[in-house]
This record gives structure tokens, C-alpha cells and sequence, in this order.
């Protein structure tokens, strides 16, 4: 685990990872529960499997600890639903020594482990850690070789304890087939998660076709998504072959699923059904092989309860939800981002820039990105494009209108936060303090009222040269 450092996270920190406790037992759930917290394990801890499923479509569960025999099934039954429709998590069985035989069935099956009660908890404690270090290191050498598959711990989405587990739930989802509904607000990145999905997967190879369902004539789509006969209709030339048959194979990315009329929702419930189509103006059903993964910055609950979206519709889609929140959730992305965008352009470009001035990071801290991550990467793209000289500035952040009226050497209040127009002034100053006295800190300290100390402090935060 000694590459686990580049995530943030200690060899025995194991915060970021979230074990799901099923156990009908109320104290020996609760003994467990409390035990793995006080080891700084994160746990969400049920007492049936209709809840553990309802904890496992939140997407976030890393490991599974479940007793076999449990009030509305069976641990088997349990790790069965996981390997269909969860692939990846690991489950390890909790099992009384009469059980001991499913369980070792369950673990030849392919189930991690099984522990025989009663047993120590220090000895639970251990085999979880021993596990869940082992998850740790699979994420981490994960698409290392040479197939360009997305490497999860590279922090390609962030480095935010919210992204990283996304990372995983990506690791994880390889050898699922299951349909994806990826939800969050415009510009979070949906797209590029859908990409990841099907470049970790094992249709990698095959074609990924991506549809904007809002962008679609409302009279088109249906010709577009199952294609069409010569003469279906007038203007019918010639056959066509639609977005699903392209994708024969793939995967089909199905964006602002949110925006399809009521007709062509049924459709979808019947190809995601049936795992078919007919094209218009055909007669003959063709086989379909495609995964579907969908996204939509709408809530589709709210969607249903208006009568605006199938709920039918919405539990085939939702199988797996991935939910990518917005950027101002997760500030500590912002900078982290923003540096990996200066990089990318300025080698894309061959730009000199090196990277970004303290101050232009303080001025990013300071915004709330409404536009999320796709306007956090324009305003970066502007900024590169724009910059002359080795570090952004603040200044390279504004919109090119407010570039003929700004003065640098003047906070704008318009645009920045009262602490970002206190700090900008603070820098001003001392910069005017050490021109007046020819770089002296004694002499600066002086005149700005402040000790030697204080002024280096101020100095290296605003990325102030002597």
C-alpha cells in the first residue's frame, strides 16, 4: 500500500471507504457497529436485506459483512442480488458453526470470506482491515497496463473524499453490465464519468455512442435512437440505422434522459426489457446487445410524482445511481482542478505558463461556480489563452469584458468577496511597502506596523518575492 499516500490517505486510514454491517442480531450489530466507528471504519450498519439493497443502490458500499441467516432471507440470497447487480463488492459472511458449509460453497463461489461465530471482535476488526487494504491495493493497480483504461486512485475527478469513492464505484462497476443513471447538476461532469464507465469496462473495445436528448427533434428521435425502413415515411430515402444498433456491442450514453416525450419512454422501457427494437416501419424485432447508461440534471422523482416521467422507466434505468455533486460541495477540487486544466492546456498549447499566482487561487476559493467544473475549465481556458506572463493572475480569471475597465493593482469589489478585496489590498501594500524601502524587512515591518515574522508569513502566502 505504499503508493496509498497519493490519495491523501494513511496506510491504516480507512475513512474513505464504507462497509455495509447486515445483522438481524440488535447487539451483536450494534458491538460491531460500534467497534469498527471506534477504528475509524466508516460503517452504515441494517438488520434485513431488503434494507442492505436499499444502502447498496446508493453506490458507495465497498465491502459487506452479512450474517447468513437474516429475517426476510438469507445471506446467500443476499450475496447472489450483489453478484448480479452489484458486481465488485466484496462480501465477507458472518456464519454459526452449522453454517459453515454454505458458507464455504458461498466462498468457492466467490464470495471473499466467511467468519465462524462466535468469534472475537478484535479478530472481526482484523480480517475487515486486512480486506479492506486489499480492496485499497486493487483499486490502485487497477488498469496499470496498456489499455488506456481509466487507473482509479489517478485522481482524475478530484481529489475530494466524494470523488475518490466515485473513483472506485467506476473500479468496481468494470465487469457490470447493469444500467447507469447518473444524475447532478449541468457541467458536474456526467459525460466524462459515462466515458470512464465504458472505457473501465468490458465493452471498452466496442463503440460508445452518446445521445443529447434534448437536442433531438421531438419528431426525429424516434428514427434517430431505433433508426428507420427505406419509405417508412416521406423522405424515407434510404434504410437508416439508429444511435442503439450503432452501439451494438457498447454502451449507449443517453444525456437529459429527462427530456424524452411519454411515446418514446415507453419505447425505452420495451428495448430495456426486451433487449430489442424494431425499427420505424419495420416488421422484424433485431437483438440487441448494448449496455445504457443515462443522465439528467433533473430530479426524476419530482418527475414522476408530476406524471412527467414513467416510474417503470426510472427503476430500469436506475439500477446503478452514481450521483456526482456540485462543485461548491466539494471546495477543495477547486484548485486541485484548476491547476491539472493549467497543466493540460499549457503542454496542449505550448504555453509557457507555469501556473497559477496565489492570488488567482484565492480568487477561485472565492467563487461558487454555478457552472461547476465545465465553467471552472472555460475560465482556465480563457485565462491560458489570455495570460502573457509565467503565472495566471488574478486578473486572467475576469471575463474578457471586465479585462478594459480592471486595474490590478486595484481590488474590483464587484467581483470579488470582502475577505478576497482585504487580502488583495494587504498584498498591494506590501508591495508598495517594499519598494519604498528597497526590500528592507526590518524597515518594511516598520512602516506596515506588523513583526518581521507576521511580514515573511504574509509574504509566502501571497506568493510575495523579496
Amino acid at each position: 500500500m505504499q503508493d496509498k499516500m497519493q490519495q491523501g490517505l494513511d496506510d491504516d486510514d480507512f475513512s474513505d471507504y464504507c462497509v455495509l454491517l447486515v445483522e438481524d442480531d440488535e447487539i451483536m450489530r450494534m458491538s460491531l457497529e460500534d467497534r469498527l466507528h471506534l477504528e475509524g471504519i466508516t460503517v452504515r450498519a441494517v438488520c434485513d436485506t431488503a434494507s442492505a439493497k436499499k444502502e447498496l443502490k446508493k453506490g458507495d458500499i465497498d465491502l459487506v459483512v452479512s450474517d447468513i441467516r437474516l429475517p426476510d432471507g438469507t445471506g446467500i440470497e443476499l450475496f447472489s442480488d450483489i453478484s448480479n447487480y452489484f458486481p465488485g463488492i466484496p462480501v465477507i459472511l458472518m456464519t454459526a458453526y452449522g453454517d459453515v458449509s454454505d458458507a464455504v460453497k458461498l466462498v468457492k463461489a466467490g464470495a471473499l470470506d466467511y467468519l465462524t461465530k462466535p468469534f472475537d471482535i478484535s479478530d472481526f476488526i482484523k480480517k475487515v482491515e486486512q480486506h479492506l487494504s486489499r480492496i485499497a491495493d486493487t483499486h490502485l493497480t487497477l488498469g496499470t497496463g496498456d489499455d488506456n483504461r481509466f487507473k482509479p486512485g489517478s485522481g482524475r475527478l478530484g481529489k475530494s473524499s466524494a470523488m475518490r469513492k466515485l473513483e472506485r464505484l467506476v473500479a468496481r462497476l468494470g465487469k457490470s453490465d447493469s444500467s447507469v443513471l447518473i444524475t447532478g447538476e449541468s457541467g458536474v461532469g456526467k459525460e466524462v464519468v459515462a466515458i470512464l464507465l465504458h472505457n473501465n469496462s468490458l465493452r471498452a473495445n466496442k463503440p460508445m455512442i452518446k445521445v443529447n436528448c434534448a437536442a433531438l427533434s421531438p419528431s426525429l428521435i424516434e428514427s434517430e435512437l431505433f433508426g428507420h425502413e427505406k419509405g417508412a415515411f416521406t423522405g424515407a430515402i434510404q434504410q437508416r440505422i439508429g444511435r442503439f444498433e450503432q452501439a451494438q456491442g457498447g454502451t449507449i450514453f443517453l444525456d437529459e434522459i429527462a427530456e424524452v416525450s411519454p411515446d418514446i419512454q415507453v419505447k425505452l422501457l420495451r428495448v430495456l426489457q426486451e433487449r430489442e427494437i424494431e425499427r420505424v416501419g419495420g416488421v422484424e424485432p433485431i437483438a440487441l446487445d448494448v449496455r445504457v447508461i443515462a443522465a439528467t440534471q433533473v430530479n426524476l422523482e419530482e418527475s414522476i410524482e408530476k406524471h412527467e416521467f414513467r416510474s417503470d422507466l426510472y427503476w430500469r434505468l436506475n439500477v446503478i445511481h452514481v450521483d456526482i455533486p456540485p462543485l461548491r460541495k466539494r471546495p477543495e477540487d477547486i484548485i486541485y482542478l484548476a491547476r491539472l486544466f493549467v497543466s493540460e492546456l499549457a503542454t496542449k498549447t505550448g504555453s509557457n505558463i507555469k501556473g497559477l499566482s496565489k492570488q488567482a487561487e484565492l480568487q477561485l476559493q472565492s467563487m461558487s461556480f454555478p457552472g461547476n467544473v465545465r465553467e471552472l475549465k472555460n475560465i482556465i481556458e480563457r485565462a491560458v489563452a489570455l495570460c502573457d506572463a509565467p503565472w495566471i493572475g488574478s486578473s486572467d480569471l475576469l471575463a474578457q469584458n471586465d479585462l478594459l475597465t480592471h486595474d490590478s493593482n486595484h481590488p474590483d469589489i464587484n467581483t470579488t468577496t470582502l475577505k478576497q478585496t482585504i487580502e488583495e489590498a494587504e498584498r498591494q501594500a506590501i508591495i508598495s511597502a517594499l519598494a519604498e524601502n528597497c526590500g528592507k524587512i526590518a524597515l518594511v515591518a516598520n512602516h506596515l506596523g506588523i513583526s518581521r515574522k507576521n511580514l515573511w508569513e504574509k509574504m509566502k502566502r501571497y506568493g510575495i518575492e523579496k
